[in-house]
């Protein structure tokens, strides 16, 4: 049985045969599916170009070197595409095809949009058909030139003959001038041509004045050869563009949108003489405009909720908001118009400004009369902006769980669409509760600073002699109270107390306890610091109250006796660091019960000295167990940790060195993965001024050494 010669077909080279299916479906019955091998394909695909049957390779992603099938079929706009499917390892070459290949004949499709096959290949298997009517068209009308043929104000069937003039799509000959000199039934039904009130009438008289002079620029372009063109080398499409469109108004005032394709032809005197192909697309157009409407709609809503979610000041995020409905809309303007307290009045925030820039700032174009009255009504509102007669400026109530919160105005050159004003309505909805939100959280932040104020010292008190350091850092981003505290105070026997704990749990709960276990601790410690007595009254009242369990770590420094001694007791708390003044630093052995979990129990105290240039370090368990129970570290990781970062010759804050050591350290450590509260105290004996002092310092160096 003959194949006709017009019937399409799809090879297809490495591809999976679960394919198939889909591509018949978007294809139609009337297309050929064959499976190629690629040693196989040239023989398929040879012939005379533009004269083999409309072809469609389709190269899989299974190809090790889909490039050089593409080059081997040379895809041609009259009868043969390609579609490539690209993995990663042959993305990058398959990339290049754009630059050597209009996107008509040949097209990358990265492994990832593999869903999209039967979508591209039907839009490629169109525009194919549609190159070869207009090759058709053009070659039977150069073949009626050809043949002798007058064209002088004779009408289409006279100049085109009955199969032309039945043709599906619309042939238009113009003169010399650009006058109408024939055309086929399909134009006349296009256009509303009628003889003879048509013949000799200029072209471009069909179309607004906005249009005539880029129409008869692309009439003068008139494609880049006289008929016979094959398209493939300088001079272009032998269809000139059919990509070009031009819109007018039909007598019934709605709008309709052309494709025009000129092309140059010879008559056989060698007049030149342009053939117009035109084909109707406005319901094309307009679909094509509402799915770009839908999607830049889509797209400015996801923008703006991206926006109204992600970190950062409040301002930034509605700039954000605000440049992307310019730029989603093509608006003059956006602006943001805040009440910044319930009962306060509205105060222009940010503003955008689109590409119609104009010498004031938007912002003050934009009427505060408009802005109060959509915030008095709570509903949308428009009005013109003053002096831009052109521009009107709409305004959206920006209200959440009942309270007004603001005003968005958009001030476009265009009326909105109803799609349009739905999408602002949403976008305002989206940035009401990203700053209902945004004030939540203040608020929050407030009730959290408010709480942990008194859960740490205001400030570390100066001990002579001594520097003395802490470091502090919750987990989360200022709305998490956390459990770790740390004091340092004078007894009332002027011995001085260091205070390192963590109450178990989070929150207000657990910033309750601190408080108690605080205050608890100053006030036993000015009876007597000594820890037997102080850490008995903390536990009695941690077991009176019932709440959960703290550890803590307490040390009376006693400077009344040279040198420094140290009084240290634990309950159930890391154990303490104490570095030497020549860097070698150990894990002191100091143990003990919890408090308020176990009854009437007893802390065992650990003494030692604090000599000049040693220094104690007390921190919690957020160093050690950061991430929970994953990569766990050891009291002596922090200690190789505290004798790596030595204190510079000669600082005067070798404390706070170390604590900034330990906490630059502990946020590298664990990064993402840290979920616990940090903190760090530390007390340095200072070594004492003078040329004794330097000797011990450089003896120090010379032992470090």
């Amino acid at each position: 049985m003959t194949v006709p010669p017009d019937r399409p077909r799809v090879l297809l080279v490495g591809v999976l045969p679960g394919a198939v299916s889909a591509l018949q479906a978007a294809l139609g019955p009337g297309a050929d599916v064959l499976f190629v091998p690629p040693e196989q394909l040239v023989d398929h695909t040879r012939g005379v170009r533009g004269e083999r049957r409309p072809t469609l390779v389709v190269l899989g992603r299974e190809l090790p070197a889909p490039f050089g099938l593409v080059h081997a079929v040379r895809p041609h706009p009259a009868d043969l595409v390609v579609i490539a499917v690209s993995t990663p390892a042959t993305e990058g070459e398959l990339a290049a095809l754009p630059l050597l290949f209009a996107a008509d004949r040949a097209r990358h499709l990265p492994d990832s949009q593999a869903d999209r096959l039967p979508g591209v290949a039907r839009e490629m298997m169109t525009a194919l058909g549609r190159h070869r009517t207009y090759a058709t068209v053009r070659a039977a009308a150069q073949y009626r030139l050809g043949a002798g043929t007058a064209i002088s104000r004779q009408l289409g069937d006279h100049l085109f003959g009955e199969f032309l003039t039945q043709a599906p799509v619309g042939a238009l000959m113009l003169d010399a001038a650009g006058a109408l000199a024939a055309w086929n039934n399909k134009a006349a039904d296009i256009l509303g041509l009628g003889e003879p009130e048509s013949l000799g009438r200029p072209l471009t008289g069909l179309f607004p004045e906005s249009v005539r002079a880029p129409l008869e620029e692309h009439l003068a372009s008139s494609g880049g050869g006289h008929g016979g063109g094959t398209g493939d080398g300088p001079g272009g499409d032998p269809a000139g563009d059919p990509g070009a469109v031009f819109e007018r108004l039909r007598p019934d005032g709605t709008t309709q949108a052309l494709r025009l394709a000129p092309q140059r032809v010879l008559d056989p005197e060698g007049r030149e003489r342009r053939l117009l192909l035109v084909e109707d697309i406005t319901d094309r157009l307009r679909a094509q405009r509402q799915l770009a409407e839908r999607t830049s709609h889509a797209l400015l809503s996801a923008e703006v909720a991206a926006a109204m979610t992600a970190p950062g000041p409040l301002p930034d995020r509605l700039e954000r908001s605000v440049q992307a409905a310019v730029h989603r809309l093509s608006a003059v303007f956006a602006c943001v118009w805040a009440v910044r307290m319930p009962g306060d009045g509205l105060d222009h925030t940010v503003c955008a400004d689109g590409p119609a820039d104009g010498p004031t700032p938007a912002h003050v174009r934009v009427r505060r009369e408009l802005m109060e009255r959509v915030a008095a009504g709570r509903r949308p509102a428009r009005d013109e902006v003053p002096g831009e007669d052109s521009t009107v400026c709409v305004g959206y109530p920006l209200v959440s769980g009942g309270e007004l919160l603001g005003v968005l105005a958009v001030g476009s050159s265009v009326p909105l669409s109803s799609a349009a004003s739905g999408t602002l309505e949403g976008i305002a909805d989206q940035m009401a509760v990203g700053i209902q939100q945004d004030r939540l959280l203040h608020r929050l932040r407030a009730t959290t600073e408010a709480l942990e104020h008194p859960l740490l010292p205001p400030s570390l008190p100066a001990l002579p002699g001594f520097d003395l350091a802490a470091r502090y850092h919750p987990h989360g981003s200022g709305l998490h109270i956390g459990g770790d505290f740390y004091d340092a105070f004078t007894a009332g026997d002027g011995r001085h107390v260091l205070v390192l704990g963590d109450v178990c749990g989070k929150g207000p709960a657990a910033a309750a306890i601190t408080g108690l276990v605080r205050h608890t601790l100053w006030a036993a410690a000015q009876h007597t610091p000594d820890p037997a007595h102080v850490l008995d009254l903390v536990d009695r009242a941690l077991r009176r109250q019932k709440t959960p369990f703290c550890t803590l770590a307490y040390v009376v420094v006693d400077t009344t006796v040279t040198p420094t001694r140290l009084h240290l007791a634990s309950a159930g708390h890391p154990a303490p660091l104490l570095r030497r003044a020549n860097g070698g630093t150990t894990v002191l052995d100091v143990h003990g019960p919890l408090l308020g979990a176990l009854g009437r129990v007893h802390h065992p105290v650990t003494e030692t000295d604090l000599l000049p240039g040693d220094t104690l370090v007390l921190y919690t368990d957020g160093f050690t167990e950061g991430a929970g129970s994953y990569h766990q570290r050891e009291p002596e990781d922090l200690a190789a940790v505290v004798a790596k970062h030595a204190p510079p010759p000669g600082t005067a804050r070798p404390a706070d060195h170390i604590t900034a050591a330990l906490m630059d350290d502990a946020h590298h450590w664990w990064g993402e993965r840290l979920r616990d509260d940090l903190a760090v105290l530390a007390l340095t004996a200072l070594p004492p001024a003078g040329p004794a002092a330097s000797a011990a310092s450089a003896a120090s160096q010379a032992s470090e050494g």
